[in-house]
């Protein structure tokens, strides 16, 4: 048997709150449909059959590879992400509804080092520019769905 072998890891959590129901939230968790409401996001689809995020779709940020690796509509979405600092991180999101109808989004991210140099980034790594990214993203997501009820009305 083999030891274990440990590497350097950073996880953090955090849950938003979503002024819609989970089964309007899930979809726009989605590396094409995330181009409508996230400012500044871009990606580039490399393999999905339906052109959205679905179990085993890959796709490029600038310079990280992702891959979907769960996708479990409304409730759970997972990614692996393969970056060129040489860090892997795992990004688990999670849906529940609140009794008001708005979505409990929880968002896990499991930063692994695979080198000196990327357990030097995890160890520099600030928690207020964890909590401002996703602060940013859950008002990002919460005015897009703002617009999309005044436009309905």
């Amino acid at each position: 048997m083999h030891p274990p072998v440990i590497s350097a890891r950073l996880t953090r959590h955090y849950v938003q709150r979503i002024h819609a129901a989970p089964e309007s939230v899930f979809p726009l968790l989605c590396p094409e449909l995330e181009k409508a409401w996230l400012p500044g996001w871009e990606a580039r689809m490399i393999h999905s059959a339906s052109g959205v995020a679905e179990l085993g779709a890959v796709f490029e940020t600038g310079t990280a590879i992702w891959v979907v690796t769960e996708h479990d509509a409304p409730r759970r979405v997972a990614f692996a992400r393969f970056q060129s600092d040489r860090t892997v991180v795992h990004i688990e999101i999670t849906l529940a509804r609140h009794v008001d109808g708005d979505s409990a989004v929880g968002i896990t991210y499991t930063h692994t080092a695979t080198d000196d140099a990327s357990r030097a980034i995890l160890a520099a790594a600030r928690e207020s520019d964890w909590l401002e990214t996703m602060h940013f993203w859950e008002g990002s997501m919460n005015a897009w769905f703002d617009k999309q009820r005044a436009a309905a009305a």
